[in-house]
């Protein structure tokens, strides 16, 4: 790099971190005035459990939710959940029943639009909690914790953070927001057996929950699909997670010809870019579903299909709760926190990794240090060659 790129770069750095550190600011700020004056009063406790994050992470949690709501210490209490508006329908046609109440946060809005977020918080602190529960591992400042301070609760229940996103000059915030602190030193862990632990903690009762499956009753057949087909899907919010189209096709082409599977596209409106490069290129048998599923819809979907093809998505997660077999693609990050899926929860999940990383990942020590995080490894480095050979050994059996 030369000097004068490198000073652009410095100066360009130097400005985003400014920039962040007058955005946490003005939010403290916001967090501050949401959380002044009146608070209802009622004879009947109040208890807050807090998740926002993503599908995956909500996939690997939601049946412990149950085990929270009806334990004995929260008996009585009136039941309030705070969660994120992207999986409303799939709490709705599941877990809506074991709470009193919902509130649903719209992620990107509460970042941007000040009003939104004061009104959130300050609708958050009226409440007038005794209790709030924070079960996610990698909470965030602004989003999760900043409801969790707003709430104002006697008792605030939450996990020791993972910190990989928390910036240096944020190093503590949280010093004094929780009472109570779940820690796990074992790295790593699998994010559900992580779940498992931190529910025991709350409840004081060992957890019974074995697994991240939905309800199979509740689930509607979805019409219209062929006999035989796989589902791929292509996108993702990450451009980092991309894996080339010509490699998606490589491997459906050869599913088709081995097996005679039709190629059922699935993706949000969002993934169009992907799926239309996907369907425009491919010269055999395919559906196209982009746009057209709810949450629930893919849920059955998966369930019917003999095996879904995606790069690390939330998709992997909701076809493992159906029973599906997974042919992800993955880049080595976070490596046994969100996969590869132990065969007791998910016995046909099949994570394909870069060979170089593949080595490396067979080095413990490796795991617990380099890929505890995120890594930057490309998603194109996991060659369609080893996919087709994986999906091969696992039809073979």
């Amino acid at each position: 790099m030369s000097n004068h790129l490198f000073k652009v770069y410095i100066c360009e750095h130097h400005s985003t971190y400014s920039l962040n550190r007058i955005k946490g600011i003005i939010y403290d700020i916001i967090g501050f005035l949401a959380s002044i004056g009146f608070r209802q009063k009622s004879a009947q406790k109040k208890l807050l459990i807090v998740r926002i994050d993503e599908i995956g992470d909500y996939m690997l949690w939601r049946n412990f939710l149950n085990e929270i709501t009806a334990a004995p210490r929260y008996h009585g209490f009136d039941i309030h959940f705070a969660g994120n508006k992207s999986w409303k329908s799939l709490f709705e046609t599941f877990d809506a029943d074991v709470v009193h109440k919902s509130f649903w946060i719209d992620k990107i809005r509460f970042k941007k639009d000040l009003k939104y977020r004061y009104r959130f918080l300050r609708m958050i602190y009226r409440q007038g909690y005794d209790t709030v529960i924070n079960p996610t591992f990698s909470r965030d400042k602004r989003y999760d914790d900043s409801i969790v301070k707003a709430a104002s609760a006697k008792h605030r229940i939450g996990m020791v953070a993972n910190t990989e996103s928390v910036q240096p000059y944020e190093r503590g915030y949280d010093h004094g927001l929780y009472t109570r602190l779940f820690d796990y030193l074992e790295k790593p862990v699998f994010e559900f057996f992580r779940n498992q632990l931190f529910t025991a903690f709350v409840t004081g009762i060992e957890s019974s929950v074995e697994d991240t499956r939905v309800p199979q009753p509740l689930l509607t057949s979805f019409e219209g699909l062929p006999q035989k087909f796989a589902v791929i899907f292509p996108g993702s919010r990450s451009t980092s997670r991309i894996w080339p189209t010509n490699n998606f096709i490589a491997v459906a082409a050869h599913l088709f010809r081995t097996q005679g599977f039709t190629m059922v596209v699935c993706g949000a409106a969002d993934d169009k870019t992907y799926t239309d490069a996907f369907c425009s290129a491919y010269q055999y048998p395919v559906i196209d579903l982009t746009g057209k599923t709810t949450l629930t819809d893919m849920l059955s979907v998966l369930a019917q299909a003999s095996l879904l093809l995606s790069v690390d998505t939330g998709s992997v997660h909701l076809a493992a709760a159906v029973g599906c077999p997974v042919i992800g693609i993955f880049n080595g990050s976070q490596y046994k926190r969100f996969a590869p899926y132990p065969s007791s929860i998910a016995p046909h999940f099949y994570a394909c990794y870069p060979d170089t990383i593949e080595k490396e990942l067979a080095d413990e020590h490796l795991v617990r240090t380099k890929y505890e995080f995120v890594i930057a490894e490309p998603y194109a480095n996991v060659l369609p060659e080893k996919v087709i050979k994986t999906i091969d050994t696992f039809l073979g059996k």
